[in-house]
């Protein structure tokens, strides 16, 4: 279901200008209101169903911030853009508890609302966990992360809190205190890098004492930022903002090492890291093992007759076939062009043969449309299910009956 957002702005020029790039850059609807009685209007119409307000602060009929009110009043995220800057103006927003405060300097502050717009939209995905044995305090933070609608757990003590990690491994943030008994934020910060990377898992480190010293521990011991209290409400948004984006960053650069740029699969150097690893623990355990070398039929006629583009949709349409078909514990690779690698552990032989005829079944029956073209796909696949002693020859060994099915005809499986 496509994402509702509202829009409350009286100028046609920033209304428009918002409107335009938010619905070109998401997947949201955007309903536009110029005053608060077109913005009752559009609740009465179609309910408290928006996932973030954007909201001018003063109005053609309510010139004193209102529309604030009434918009947070239905539980909406919502963010505040506006010309108007004032000290009375700004302690009236932010008591709110809006999502931020974003003044209309120049056409570039479009950009920042933006960037709001995609961390609202991802928060109720993202899981926040929150330390401190103050209750006071971390109910003040918890408040905060709550006004972005972030899924937020809680422990009191760093010993709590790896006991909720080890619980909720898809936490992506731990915002933690320093002062608290057992273990403090150091030592609780010192244990969370065992076991979760940084490209995994932000750690903000919070203290009201120690200065630069405590700050430098957090920073030294694995955190990826570091509040001193009392903090204001605009400076820990940017640092939880910033934690989170700099964690993607760091996913997504980690993603292009290790994924092919076409269909995401994972990339030939990345199949051998992994495979190595993954076959070492199989044959310690005693598992049993597959290598699968899966190649397009004709695929260079494709090229020729159609083009590249329909070329790669033709890859696509391999790749995620066999992503869908293997499980989240097995390495599918592209190995470059039409070829690609599987890595399989703990299947036994009949059922690696009855997956693999159904693979070539379902792509078998896959056509791809190029304009007024249907390009039938077929592969030929060649699979390695006799441990040997290496990673390397099961690959040698899949290859040679991958070239042995073509031989016979293509469009067929054959195992060893």
């Amino acid at each position: 279901m496509m994402e509702r957002v509202l829009l409350v702005e009286d100028s046609q020029f920033f209304g428009t200008a918002v409107k335009e790039r938010i619905e070109s850059e998401f997947k949201c609807q955007v309903y536009w209101a110029t005053s608060m009685a077109e913005t009752e209007a559009l609740f009465n119409q179609h309910g408290d169903n928006f996932a973030i307000g954007v909201l001018d602060y003063t109005l053609p009929d309510a010139r004193e911030g209102e529309i604030i009110e009434f918009v947070l009043s239905r539980n909406i995220p919502s963010i505040v853009f506006s010309a108007i800057f004032s000290d009375d103006a700004r302690d009236f927003i932010w008591s709110h508890k809006v999502v931020d405060y974003v003044l209309k300097k120049r056409p570039e502050s479009i950009n920042y609302v933006l960037s709001l717009i995609k961390h609202i939209l991802r928060a109720r995905e993202t899981k926040i966990l929150v330390v401190d044995d103050s209750r006071l305090y971390r109910q003040t933070v918890v408040d905060l992360l709550k006004v972005r609608h972030y899924d937020i757990y809680e422990a009191t003590n760093g010993k709590e809190a790896l006991q909720v990690l080890a619980e909720h491994p898809d936490i992506r943030m731990v915002i933690t205190d320093y002062y608290m008994p057992e273990m403090d934020g150091i030592q609780l910060t010192n244990e969370i890098r065992r076991t979760h990377g940084r490209d995994s898992l932000a750690i903000i480190g919070i203290s009201s004492e120690g200065g630069g010293i405590v700050s430098a521990q957090f920073i030294k011991s694995g955190a990826t930022d570091f509040l001193n209290k009392p903090f204001l409400t605009e400076e820990f948004y940017c640092r939880v903002t910033q934690s989170l984006d700099l964690l993607r960053y760091i996913r997504k650069f980690k993603n292009l090492s290790t994924r092919d740029f076409l269909t995401a699969l994972y990339n030939r150097r990345y199949f051998f890291d992994l495979g190595h690893k993954f076959y070492a623990a199989a044959i310690r355990e005693k598992k049993a093992v597959m290598v699968a070398t899966i190649d397009i039929d004709h695929f260079k006629k494709v090229n020729d007759t159609y083009g590249h583009d329909a070329g790669d949709q033709v890859i696509k349409v391999v790749a995620n076939t066999l992503a869908a078909s293997f499980r989240e514990t097995d390495i599918v690779a592209r190995f470059g062009g039409e070829e690609f690698c599987v890595f399989a552990a703990n299947i036994q032989p009949d059922d690696a043969a009855k997956l693999l005829e159904r693979i070539r079944r379902i792509i078998g029956n896959s056509k791809v449309n190029v304009g007024d073209n249907s390009i039938q796909v077929t592969v030929s696949i060649g699979a390695c299910i006799d441990t040997h002693k290496s990673l390397e020859e099961m690959i040698i060994r899949s290859d040679q009956m991958l070239y042995a099915a073509k031989d016979q005809g293509r469009n067929r499986v054959l195992i060893v």
